[in-house]
């Protein structure tokens, strides 16, 4: 009898059994699997790098992993194309490229059942190096993160990033009086020369953009947290050598400039799913007075018009808002542990408000405490340039989406790549800003839209209504 032949058949239908029943091992992505061949990927964007370019997409159903293909001339295929395979994120970045050479890329998911079509092309041209690096990462962020959905909640604190951008949470508080931070919130993050910055890791799809001011000192992102909620994050740095006071958070007397004036964006969840977007200003006595509230459904003023909270602030740039006895109305959300950025002009939020909302709040300051504004102050000219974008859609079913768009000297706006947590990848059409002398931006195509420029330039921040009827915080960092 030969044995030799024998043994060879009991593995081969070990083998077989392995696949039919799953039985190989749950961690290989070619377990048998009774849905058939996956779909085919959707939403692929491209992001280029010095020699390299970063890939995202949607998740594609019944996938168990993909494959990246890529070639220098259009008309991708499978027999002809370089192979990546198994790759087992929604996200990768394809090194040992060339600068300057235009490369086309598609993408399939696999599972046990065999491979999907390809996915729709794009290109890209790796380039040199741009204004960062991983190094623009490093140090100590304090965040404030907004979740819409099933699980709509906010989430603060604190983390540390380290030269190979792994992350620690040092420090985490959510609206349930948690401590302890979800797994996969926060992983290791990766900047790509144009500040784009990839993370892997639980918050599946999260992508951001790191600020191209003076400091760095900014990163927003989005992600998708648990089977259906949405979020957005802010991580704001701390900037060695810098501290705050009472001066940064009040007005200076009309010998001086007067008032501090600033404008806030909200966007709130779980019980109530709205933006808000107010006005007033801070005086000597570090009061707030409310000049204008507005939302899609109608809000008192704050105060009535008069002094209605007063404000206090840290040395590590803590913001704390009090309200002051026996004014009403009280706005139904105060700040109770805002961060103020490096350059002392933003103010990020998350709370719960009077009525069970969870809110995040992104305020911003008009002018410096002690500059008194001018023509030049805000110009329209000023606006233009390259913002990545990042957007949390605040419904029954949230939508979070980012992307890249270009402004122009005359306020025009375009979007050169997009993509949303619903698989959209085809960019918003384009409108046009007008700006006025305090750095407001309205859009005349949508009377809902409200925005603020920043007073160094680097930054957008808008509220609106979208076609589904939805609030969107919006958050444009310049690059």
């Amino acid at each position: 009898m030969n044995h030799g032949l024998r043994n060879c058949s009991l593995l081969a239908g070990v083998l077989l059994l392995c696949l039919l029943v799953g039985a190989c091992g749950d961690n290989t992505p070619w377990r048998y699997n009774p849905g058939g061949l996956p779909a085919a990927p959707a939403g692929l964007v491209a992001t280029t790098g010095n020699g390299q370019v970063s890939l995202s997409w949607s998740p594609a159903a019944n996938a168990a992993a993909y494959n990246i293909y890529y070639a220098t001339s259009p008309g991708v295929t499978i027999a002809t194309a370089t192979k990546v395979p198994t790759i087992t994120a929604t996200s990768t970045i394809v090194t040992g490229l060339t600068n300057d050479v235009t490369y086309y890329f598609a993408i399939t998911a696999v599972n046990s059942s065999g491979e999907s079509p390809l996915s729709g092309q794009v290109s890209s041209v790796p380039s040199p190096s741009g204004p960062f690096q991983q190094a623009d990462l490093q140090g100590t962020w304090l965040f404030n993160a907004l979740v819409s959905g099933p699980g709509a909640g906010w989430m603060r604190g604190t983390v540390a990033i380290d030269g190979a951008g792994n992350v620690a949470v040092t420090s985490f508080l959510d609206n349930s009086g948690n401590t302890t931070a979800p797994a996969g919130l926060f992983s290791t993050m990766t900047i790509l020369p144009d500040g784009t910055v990839f993370q892997p890791g639980a918050a599946a799809g999260f992508q951001g953009s790191l600020s191209a001011g003076q400091y760095k000192d900014m990163l927003v992102g989005t992600a998708t947290t648990g089977a259906a909620s949405r979020l957005i994050a802010v991580l704001q740095k701390r900037v060695a050598g810098i501290t705050f006071g009472s001066s940064d958070i009040k007005g200076t007397g009309r010998l001086v400039a007067g008032p501090l004036t600033f404008v806030y964006h909200q966007l709130s969840s779980g019980a109530n799913q709205e933006w808000e977007y107010a006005g007033g200003q801070v005086g000597q006595d570090q009061a707030v007075t409310y000049s204008s509230i507005n939302a899609p459904t109608s809000r008192q003023l704050p105060g009535g018009g008069n002094k209605v909270t007063t404000l206090a602030i840290t040395s590590d740039g803590i913001v704390t808002e009090t309200p002051i006895s026996g004014v009403l109305p009280q706005p139904a959300a105060l700040l109770g542990h805002g961060v103020m950025s490096a350059d002392k002009m933003t103010i990020v939020a998350t709370m719960t408000d009077a009525n069970g909302a969870f809110v995040l709040r992104v305020m911003q300051m008009i002018h410096p405490p002690s500059i008194t504004l001018t023509s030049s102050s805000y110009t329209l000219s000023a606006l233009a340039g390259s913002y990545g974008i990042h957007t949390l859609v605040s419904r029954a079913t949230p939508l979070w989406a980012y992307g890249t768009l270009a402004v122009d000297p005359a306020g025009a706006v375009t979007f050169s790549s997009y993509l949303n947590s619903s698989a959209g990848s085809t960019p918003p059409a384009g409108f046009t800003l007008s700006l006025d002398s305090q750095g407001t931006l309205t859009n005349a195509a949508d009377p809902s839209y409200n925005g603020k420029l920043s007073y160094f330039r680097d930054m957008i921040v808008s509220t609106r209504t979208d076609a589904a009827g939805g609030s969107a915080l919006d958050i444009a960092l310049g690059r």
